[in-house]
């Protein structure tokens, strides 16, 4: 019995010595090529041995090799696609492995209100972006790179100076009140210009009433949902990104020459009945080496750098996953001057944990730190009086020192380096807590709490600047504290359930919001500015105000999807909100939507043309939305005290109370939407289309007391306005051999009129007239029809004149609208459109070919009109010196009667000609190379060699080219007035993409 325990033993031993050598001769190598239905290679698929844990990666050509054992069980994947498992005799030598398109395409998600849904079953009108679309693009805030993406948002980029702010409006005007939408970062409402771009993971769009109606009182004007990226126990990720740029102005105005502006100033004077300013012998110094100086490009740097850096660390363990990152922007002023610009600092921490089967929870916290460093004075201060400069005079004299020109006692650039500056300090911290707790099946109760904290400091020291003539003396020092606190809690019940063929889901909830602002400023002169910080007990010359006030809604809510055999689908939104804005009685409103879609291409009679229509759904919607965007306590009676009496010599104070109306209510929008999304060629070609009708009752307007009542005009929900557009989106996939193409195209219009003011009209403004009027859109231009040049004697007798000036040939005419013979304000004004962008358009081209990558974005606007007025386009305005730009030099002449601008003058003469007309309305349409990029991402066989998943290097531009019609050399999305606007910034960047 010993022997044979030993015999065991020892055979047993011999098994596990030999066993390495048993497996080592049972390994065999394989190789194959994966594909797709069509053929093509899928570069970069994965193959995992599920035993062994080894891999390896498709090459270039699809191939890859593979040491097997006979128990291995690979697992072929690639993003897109189905996985497909193979084991045992399915593994050998030479294998061709198809890998199917992925149906679960069709059940990608789309983040909506309270939740997500799957995008085909969709009813509402709601767009996405995602992070793809934001990747690579140099700029410093979200709003920049959503500008052109998706169909119905229009974004308008009027100044590239640091820390600006892009207009953002969706499906145009709804009120002739606050149109900016509501904007939730992962739930809360945030500040989309502090989002780190890099951070997001994708962004919905929400426009019409089935998809906004959820949020109630804030809806009318669209909602904005960003959620941040999280992370994932499949894979621990760390990626660096990096961008460095350099900024020039796209359009700086094209001033004329020296010599050329004192010929033309000559002119001017002459028609003007006054003496020339310059000899022949001036004229020929400017020539030959005198000054000329554009002063527009002396306050400009040749290059301002812009940086950004951003960090990540993602993945997981067990039940819990999480997201850390950490961003930098660094944006220089394109302005000199010592180190103005804009430091973002950007943190932010994602974590979920599930607790048990049944139980999770998860946290978000972001911190953006601004820091925005500017000079002390205005920019239109700057920018007016550098565009007014004729190019005889030089900005700095040729011992340094800062020009004075006469009738001029600033200098732009000594204010930029001389006058001090303004800090601005931004903190934004914002923080959720999120719970589910499933209950029984397809139950679940959800919660989340969360808010902002928003500080901001403003300190201003401008300094006295010591050059003779210099008329800024004055020392002025000035803080100013703000801050908001928002918090938010909601609590939800959902259900989704599928029996059969029907789908049920459901949900309701109740939230609260609230928030309170408070601000206080200060400021004094002081006669030095070397200290830069307030202090003394100074009580002349010292100034202090303050502000607060507190909101809350309390909201409960509800909703209802239902959809049969996956082709009919509805939906049904229910908010009741009840705002502390209105008083009590009218603090609440029902908002409610309803939305209907059929999925035609599940029908079985369609089944004969799938293979060319891949997928059609038709849906509509109709719902109510509000508005709240009004100031706080408006139905409350306010008090003033300022000075008012004289009583024995002594100014005594008096106290008035403002007139209110306690009766107001919420603004009120019905959306309706009809849109058809189609898909062709296997979803290849996707096309979407919306036609929207919008109409806003008991808009809040001034109407007219009688006189007796004596305490003003009150706001009166009075106003009706309608808004009605429509909006197309393509996309497009193809592959030529090994290139894949991709192709997209969007286009929107909107177009408002203002229904019902009670008959009353509002004339606006005051270089540029707007009017709000019955039967025209908000805000609609409205001035003087210009109607030619008056050509001679003849034409100028036979009139019409302006009243109580006489024209001179040269000088525009403009239409009598009550043929009585004068052009008069009160009789002969016309109302000439309006600057709302139209025919809002962008298109996209790239493609992808082993490693290599190019992409290319078109943005426009088919139909604007801007008003430009003062220094920005008209000579010698206002009496002033200049300016003089090139497109003055087709003017009116004898010998040029077909010119484009009028004859020259200066001073009183020139009034007829700066009468506010449509001849200063420009066509401000334009289409813009929004964005080019080519990058090259480094095959991966190269970089598992130093451990790095992915390494992408590339070259982008932003704001490259533009073609525009609009005069003087300013930017076509520029706003009203006198264009003293920072310009547009053309940047020009190197990028790192770097993932281990």
């Amino acid at each position: 019995m010993k022997h044979v325990m030993k015999w065991c033993v020892t055979c047993w031993l011999l098994f596990w010595a030999c066993l390495p050598i048993m497996a080592q001769q049972q390994s065999r190598l394989i190789s194959g090529i994966v594909t797709d239905d069509s053929g093509e290679p899928l570069i970069g698929a994965n193959i995992l041995d599920l035993t062994s844990k080894s891999g390896a990666v498709a090459d270039l050509e699809g191939k890859f090799s593979l040491e097997v054992t006979p128990s291995s069980k690979l697992k072929i994947s690639f993003v897109g696609f189905n996985d497909r498992i193979l084991s045992g005799k399915e593994l050998k030598s030479n294998m061709v492995i198809v890998l199917s398109s992925d149906s679960k395409m069709l059940d990608e998600l789309v983040v909506v209100g309270y939740g997500t849904q799957k995008k085909v079953n969709l009813t509402g009108a709601v767009a996405a972006v995602s992070s793809a679309d934001l990747e690579g693009k140099p700029v410093t805030n979200v709003v920049e790179a959503l500008q052109g993406t998706t169909s119905g948002l229009v974004i308008q980029q009027s100044n590239s100076a640091p820390g600006a702010r892009p207009s953002i409006n969706i499906r145009g005007l709804n009120t002739m009140n606050d149109t900016s939408p509501l904007v939730l970062i992962d739930g809360i409402i945030g500040d989309i210009q502090n989002v780190n771009p890099s951070d997001i993971e994708s962004i919905s769009v929400l426009k019409d009433a089935s998809s906004t109606a959820i949020y109630g009182s804030r809806a009318s004007n669209g909602v904005i949902l960003i959620t941040t990226k999280k992370g994932s126990t499949e894979k621990n990720e760390i990626t660096y990104e990096m961008q460095l740029g350099w900024q020039t102005p796209t359009f700086l105005p094209k001033i004329v020459d020296s010599w050329v502006y004192a010929e033309m100033r000559n002119e001017a004077l002459l028609n003007s009945g006054q003496h020339t300013a310059f000899t022949p012998e001036d004229i020929e110094y400017y020539r030959n080496g005198g000054p000329n100086c554009n002063w527009m490009e002396e306050i400009y740097k040749n290059r301002a750098v812009q940086q950004s850096h951003n960090i990540s660390f993602s993945g997981g363990k067990g039940n819990t996953t999480f997201m850390l990152s950490l961003g930098y922007v660094d944006q220089n002023s394109m302005f000199k001057g010592p180190d103005y610009g804009m430091q973002r600092y950007n943190a932010r921490l994602n974590l979920t944990h599930k607790v048990s089967d049944r139980f999770k929870f998860s946290t978000t916290v972001a911190y953006a730190r601004n820091e925005v460093k500017d000079h002390a004075y205005w920019t239109e201060w700057i920018i007016e009086q550098a565009t007014r400069m004729p190019s005889i005079y030089p900005i700095k004299d040729e011992e340094g020192n800062y020009t004075y020109p006469s009738g001029s006692n600033s200098n732009a650039l000594a204010r930029l380096e001389k006058g001090g500056y303004r800090q601005n300090s931004n903190d934004d911290v914002a923080a959720t807590l999120n719970a589910e707790l499933n209950i029984w099946d397809a139950l679940k109760l959800k919660g989340m709490i969360g808010g902002q904290l928003y500080n901001n400091r403003t300190h201003e020291n401008r300094k006295a600047i010591n050059a003779p003539a210099s008329g800024d003396v004055e020392n002025r020092m000035t803080e100013q504290f703000a801050r908001s606190l928002n918090l938010t809690t909601n609590v939800m019940l959902t259900y989704d359930k599928t029996f059969g063929k029907h789908t049920v889901g459901a949900m309701l909830g109740y939230s609260y919001e609230g928030g309170s602002d408070k601000g206080f400023n200060t400021y004094r002169l002081t006669d030095t500015a070397d200290f830069d910080i307030m202090v003394g007990s100074q009580t002349s010359n010292v100034g202090n105000s303050g502000s607060g006030s507190d909101w809350s809604i309390y909201s409960g809510f509800a909703r209802l999807n239902y959809n049969y055999d996956e082709k009919y689908l509805f939906e049904f939104n229910l908010r009741d909100d009840a705002s502390s804005k209105f008083a009590k009685g009218n603090r609440s409103a029902l908002f409610p939507s309803f939305s209907l879609g059929w999925r035609i291409s599940e029908e079985k009679f369609f089944e004969k043309i799938k293979d060319y229509v891949s997928s059609l759904k038709l849906r509509t919607s109709w719902g109510l939305v509000g508005n709240n965007r009004i100031g706080d306590y408006q139905y409350l009676s306010s008090v003033s005290v300022t000075p008012s009496y004289n009583f024995g010599n002594t100014i005594v104070n008096g106290a008035s109370f403002a007139a209110v109306n306690t009766d107001i209510r919420w603004e009120t929008t019905a959306m309706f939407d009809l849109g058809v999304d189609i898909g062709l060629f296997n979803n290849s070609l996707n096309i979407t289309a919306d036609f929207f009708n919008n109409k806003t009752r008991d808009i809040l307007i001034q109407l007219p007391v009688p006189g007796v009542f004596g305490g003003g005009n009150p706001v009166q929900n009075a106003g009706k306005v309608r808004n009605r557009g429509w909006e197309v989106n393509l996309s497009y996939r193809f592959k030529t051999g090994p290139v894949e193409h991709f192709i997209s195209g969007n286009v929107s219009d909107a177009v408002n009129e203002v229904v019902d003011t009670k008959g009353v009209e509002w004339i606006n403004g005051a270089d540029v007239n707007t009017i709000i009027k019955e039967g025209y859109a908000i805000n609609s231009y409205y001035a003087y029809r210009w109607n030619g040049i008056f050509q001679n004697e003849k034409e100028v007798a036979a009139g019409p004149w302006l009243d109580g000036v006489t024209p001179k040939p040269g000088d525009l005419r403009y239409v009598d609208k009550n043929n009585d013979g004068l052009i008069k304000e009160s009789d002969d004004r016309f109302i000439l459109g309006d600057n709302f962008p139209h025919y809002t358009y962008g298109f996209s081209y790239g493609f992808t070919w082993k490693g290599l990558d190019f992409s290319m974005f078109w943005q426009g606007v088919g139909r604007r009109n801007v008003w430009l007025r003062g220094e920005s386009v008209e000579a010698f305005h206002n009496n002033n010196e200049g300016p003089v730009f090139d497109f003055h030099l087709d003017r009116w002449t004898p010998n040029n009667p077909d010119a484009s601008y009028p004859r020259l003058t200066v001073g009183a003469e020139s009034t007829n000609n700066a009468a506010k007309s449509n001849f200063w309305i420009q066509d401000a349409s334009y289409l813009r190379l929004k964005n080019a990029q080519i990058g090259y991402t480094l095959p991966k066989k190269w970089m598992d060699k130093v451990h790095i998943q992915n390494l992408r290097i590339y070259v982008t531009g932003e704001n490259l080219f533009t073609l525009s019609h609009i005069k003087g050399g300013w930017d076509p999305e520029t706003t009203d007035g006198g264009g003293r606007i920072y310009p547009v910034a053309r940047v020009i960047s190197m990028g790192l993409n770097v993932k281990f």
